[in-house]
């Protein structure tokens, strides 16, 4: 056994949420959105209590992945003059510090690991710079014991299964339509399965052993192929019209659905939404989150803004000290026109989504510090303890109905299926606020959904987001002379933030530009 080490010492040095043990790595293997195609947008994610377990890893989106693996142990790897003959080797340093690899060369350990170690790929869009390695890397599933595992949600596996897996760009590899059986897909549902898990970790789906993902879905522009339309907002060119749930009102515009059909006969045609998905990754052991974005653009811009949603379950979790990482993309620096994001991000538009998630976890741990002390009065007072069995057998019964009720409707909210025609946008399965126009002009202008500013989080030294960290990632290279873009837009994320501190509406989080081959624990 050579450079020995274990997993405990491969993690002692890092610290997770508000200086916790860390519970789980993020490990990044492309940063890039494009254009050039060696480092596009892939993540590995693990439970450090799997213990680098056989089939542990899940990979987040693989527009690269097993070339970057390769070239990530190719510098970790032990180098000696002489090759030893082949023995088991644990890595000491880099982000596969602690796993044993049983061969010498590291381009035969990365092979190793994708066999072994990673067990199934969570997509969040079937964009090329999302799923090119993951395509190629099939040649390789062969020797495998076990089919790999595609999870998203339906739609975008019909979309590969269509488009990539169809005998004309690919070969079918996958278990269905007669294919050679490579892969297999998990269809995830929207929001959550409701009719999973208990508690706070009700509706997490599991994809690997210790880790359940929620999806969400936000809105990554509008199709190419869609006519212009006098209500353009910004990098897009139509309405979404808002789908309701079979059996209940139509919901705000922050929960639009994607429209991918023509309206009635004598009305204008309904320009189709790119779906994109926000993951929820938790840790089964601590409950311990991340929070990955695919491809996103700004609620500001969008005329089927989604995000809110998502930055409402994430204040509930940030309150409840759950969350400790959103991995968020951001495209281009502040030099590039709304007219051209072409459904992303860039720095003043993270910032302002960040401040609507700032404001939401304001309230969030309002409410939760009114409940507290709504539970403590109870309880201390003359009739605390006692005042349940006060309660007669009718109010119990109308009690158990109520509640019968109640989730009854939640789970015929989070269960509703992911249709190709009219995806409709799943209830999230927390209390939500109603969403509100998100018009600013910019990040830095009054808004009534940021932080107040007589608020008591910014009277005292905590701020909203403090010890979150933000990686940001998907910046697009321009390949010019000059500083890089990821420089460029860490630069302006970091004055932005500095201008909200001066005017009293700080976030406090950390912004940290992802690099392949970095880790970041949670």
């Amino acid at each position: 056994m050579r450079d020995t080490s274990n997993n405990e010492e491969a993690t002692e040095s890092h610290t997770g949420l508000h200086g916790q043990k860390p519970a789980l790595q993020v490990i990044c293997l492309g940063d890039s959105g494009g254009p050039s195609e060696e480092s596009v947008t892939a993540f590995l994610v693990r439970s450090i209590e799997s213990d680098w377990a056989r089939g542990s890893l899940l990979a987040v989106d693989a527009g690269s992945h097993l070339a970057p693996i390769a070239r990530i142990l190719e510098e970790d790897f032990p180098r000696d003059e002489q090759p030893p003959k082949p023995e088991p080797t644990i890595l000491c340093r880099g982000p596969f510090a602690g796993l044993k690899f049983p061969h010498a060369s590291a381009r035969a350990n990365a092979l190793h690991l994708l066999h072994s170690y990673i067990s199934t790929y969570l997509i969040t869009h079937p964009h090329l710079d999302h799923i090119s390695g993951f395509t190629i890397n099939t040649a390789a599933f062969h020797a495998t014991s076990k089919p790999k595992t595609l999870a998203a949600l339906p739609s975008t596996v019909d979309a590969i299964k269509q488009h990539i897996f169809n005998d004309v760009i690919w070969p079918n590899l996958t278990d269905e339509e007669g294919g050679v059986g490579f892969v297999t897909f998990q269809r995830l549902k929207e929001g959550g399965d409701a009719m999973m898990g208990e508690g706070e970790g009700r509706g997490y789906i599991d994809v690997v052993d210790g880790l359940g993902v929620r999806a969400f879905k936000v809105s990554h522009g509008l199709c190419t192929k869609s006519p212009p339309s006098h209500l353009h907002r910004g990098s897009i060119a139509g309405v979404s019209d808002t789908q309701p749930v079979s059996g209940e009102q139509s919901q705000p515009m922050g929960r639009t659905a994607s429209m991918q059909h023509s309206s009635g006969p004598g009305t204008p045609e309904t320009s189709c939404v790119v779906d994109s998905t926000a993951y929820f990754i938790r840790d089964t052991e601590t409950a311990r989150e991340v929070l990955i974005f695919g491809d996103v653009e700004p609620d500001s811009v969008s005329l089927s803004p989604r995000n809110r949603l998502v930055w409402q379950e994430s204040s509930r979790k940030i309150a409840h000290n759950s969350l400790g990482g959103i991995f968020i993309e951001c495209s281009y620096d502040d030099s590039q026109a709304d007219a051209f994001l072409f459904g992303h991000l860039c720095p003043r538009h993270v910032i302002a989504e960040l401040q609507v998630l700032a404001g939401l976890v304001f309230e969030a741990r309002t409410a939760r510090s009114l409940e507290r002390s709504v539970k403590k009065r109870k309880r201390s007072g003359p009739n605390g303890l006692d005042a349940r069995y006060a309660i007669g057998e009718d109010d119990r019964k109308r009690s158990k109905s109520l509640a019968g009720g109640l989730l009854s409707s939640e789970l015929r909210r989070c269960s509703a299926p992911d249709t190709n025609i009219g995806d409709a946008s799943t209830t999230s399965l927390s209390l939500e606020v109603n969403p509100i126009d998100h018009l600013s002009t910019g990040p830095l202008s009054p808004r009534s959904n940021s932080l107040p500013s007589g608020s008591s989080a910014n009277n005292s030294h905590e701020l909203p987001l403090q010890g979150i960290k933000v990686v940001i990632i998907h910046v697009k290279d321009t390949f010019k002379d000059g500083p890089q873009v990821s420089e460029n837009i860490l630069a302006q994320l970091q004055e932005h933030e500095t201008r909200l501190r001066d005017d009293g509406q700080g976030l406090g989080c950390e912004f940290v530009i992802s690099q392949s081959g970095e880790s970041y624990w949670f």
